[in-house]
């Protein structure tokens, strides 16, 4: 069949005028592809638009398909456009494809308005499919427990079993670790344990090998995420964690076996974290991670676990970031925090950054202040704004040493001035994520001690949970804002803030050292401080409003509008709207219960 012919069946060719068809149609050839022959390789330079005819052709990424051409199907105008092979084109069957050279492919397009249009279109909702596909991949992941991978059966011995009983066993059950038991207590074993100890401490094979087991097992529930086991694994630096299901051991998942249901998961943040060298990596990496939080919010994980989850990520960017900026010298005489929603692993989104450096005292690092700039700037551009009220490491006021930041905690507590409530409410809800963790939990005991000395101090530092009107009006509407937010309402101002700060008074009142909202409302409950089901409505009212949050705030990321705290609430659907009223009446209740609790109306 001649390739005129078969191009006039073919859109967006039939779209073409007669004489344009006849001339691209002259220049057209048709190739053969025998099954599994590789048309184009990833990254070659492509000099032909290939139109299928008859069989079919597989775009492969990294071994993975991505992309399937069929009859009539074009392959790959992205391509072509790009100069470069985003695929791996394989025969997935005997095919026959007319191809067309390059520079006619280019003519037609600037020929033909259709033709164009048809191309362009093909390159966008391919884009959106592979972007669906990419998301779906790490939702699965990230919500994937530790029971969906292989688990290794437990080979358990006694601690008295020989260093030569032990490996036999371990050859006879093809295994690479076992668990040792002494005296109740249950270590570890590798077989590179078994081979050290005999080969390089010289020890006798006969020798217990409950001598050589280690008995600080990390350990992890079956039904725990698989994410957290990677993490695990990165954070101790070791190859196996033993497996727990009620209560009982389970087995042991290696890290060969993590990462072989890893293995189609190619763009995992976690691991492009960890393997990124240079800062564009890292960038790359943070670029994901709005594509991680809308798949679990469209899987519907809570939003607590999400938090967690991105929590996670984040500090291990963060740590990246600062190891491959700041010396080793650096990083073991400091510690490295992030404060406010992210330390409290309530920040989803990309927000201000509210981060700090505490030094150990007596150190100083001469280029101190260049790290640190560079650390600001490089978070900028992975999309993380400068904190307006210039809380940053950048700033020197939030770098300094144990015994400078023990000096303002003193003066926030004690001698409280204008921003001192502000600075303290942000610093009390501090994480680590990179150094020595001991500094900071050095001044919170310090922060401890002043509030017993200072009792009153509570009552004014929670006197700003009742410092915004709550959007509902006597009838239960809303109370929306005129302006530049015309008809929307402030989500943070209304409820969160106003909960998470009361919830944070009364943690600090209660010396709770949690710093997440949800465990702080949850250990008060336990404490008898808040009735069950009143904290029960407090930690579903603050869900839905963040839920309501992450739900403009992921449609204003697609959008590219800046990120804010407004919603229009006309434009929520019937049951979010009774859940955002419920959530508000739920906040005028707890305002009530702090003004009572702390007797806000007797401070002037």
């Amino acid at each position: 069949m001649e390739p005129l012919a078969l191009l006039a069946q073919t859109e967006p060719f039939d779209q073409l005028a007669p004489a344009i068809l006849d001339q691209a149609a002259s220049r057209a050839d048709i190739a053969y592809f025998s099954q599994g022959s590789t048309i184009l390789e990833a990254g070659a330079v492509p000099d032909a638009l290939f139109v299928v005819v008859r069989g079919t052709v597989q775009g492969l990424i990294n071994g993975q398909e991505r992309a399937r051409f069929g009859s009539g199907d074009l392959f790959d105008v992205e391509s072509l456009l790009r100069h470069r092979s985003t695929y791996q084109l394989l025969a997935r069957e005997d095919s026959v494809c007319v191809t067309l050279p390059r520079s006619c492919f280019i003519e037609l397009l600037g020929a033909s308005a259709e033709f164009a249009d048809f191309c362009l279109e093909d390159i966008a909702e391919r884009a959106t499919n592979e972007r669906t596909a990419s998301r779906q991949d790490l939702a699965d992941f990230m919500i994937a427990t530790i029971g969906d991978a292989y688990i290794h059966p437990p080979l358990t011995v006694d601690a008295t079993t020989s260093i030569h009983d032990a490996a036999v066993a371990m050859r006879e059950h093809r295994a690479t670790s076992l668990l040792v038991e002494r005296n109740g207590a249950i270590g570890i074993c590798s077989g590179t344990d078994l081979r050290d100890a005999v080969v390089i401490a010289r020890r006798s094979p006969d020798d217990p090998v409950g001598d050589i087991a280690s008995y600080e097992l990390v350990s992890l529930e079956a039904d725990d995420f698989l994410f957290n086991a990677l993490l695990t694994m990165t954070r101790h630096s070791i190859s196996r964690v033993v497996i727990r299901r009620d209560q009982q051991i389970a087995g042991v998942l290696e890290q060969v076996d993590l990462l072989s249901f890893l293995s189609s998961h190619t763009h995992l943040i976690a691991v492009q974290i960890e393997r990124a060298a240079t800062l564009e990596e890292l960038a790359t990496a943070s670029r994901a991670l709005v594509d991680v939080i809308e798949a679990l919010h469209g899987k519907g994980v809570k939003l607590h676990y999400i938090g967690q989850l991105v929590s996670e990520l984040n500090k291990k960017l963060f740590a990246k970031l600062f190891a491959l900026l700041a010396p080793a010298e650096l990083l073991a005489n400091s510690c490295l925090i992030v404060m406010g929603s992210e330390g409290r692993e309530e920040q989803i989104l990309k927000t201000d950054q509210d981060n700090a450096l505490i030094l150990r005292d007596g150190y100083t690092h001469p280029d101190l202040s260049r790290i640190t700039q560079a650390f600001t700037e490089a978070l900028v551009s992975f999309g993380y704004p400068r904190c307006p009220g210039n809380i940053m490491v950048s700033n020197p006021f939030w770098t300094r040493s144990v015994s400078a930041f023990r000096d303002e905690i003193f003066d926030w507590i004690q001698r409280p001035g204008e921003d001192s409530f502000m600075h303290f409410a942000i610093f009390v809800d501090a994480m680590p994520v990179a150094g020595n963790a001991g500094l900071l939990d050095e001044l919170r005991q310090y922060v401890f001690q002043q509030l017993q000395s200072n009792k009153p101090f509570f009552a004014r530092f929670a006197r700003a949970t009742v410092s915004f009107e709550t959007p509902l009006g006597f009838f239960a509407n809303f109370v929306v804002e005129k302006g530049a937010h015309r008809e929307e309402l402030d989500l943070k101002k209304g409820g969160i803030f106003p909960l998470t700060h009361g919830i944070r008074s009364l943690a600090l009142e209660h010396r709770i050292e949690a710093t997440n909202t949800l465990e702080r409302i949850e250990l008060l409950r336990s404490r008898g401080v808040l009735e069950a089901q009143f904290a029960v409505e407090l930690a579903e009212a603050l869900t839905v409003l963040s839920t309501l949050r992450l739900k403009s705030g992921l449609q204003k990321a697609r959008s590219n509008e800046a990120q804010n705290n407004y919603i229009n609430p006309a434009n929520l659907n019937k049951l979010e709207r009774e859940l955002l009223r419920d959530s508000f009446k739920i906040v005028n209740e707890f305002k009530k219960f702090i003004s009572f609790h702390f007797k806000l109306n007797l401070i002037t």
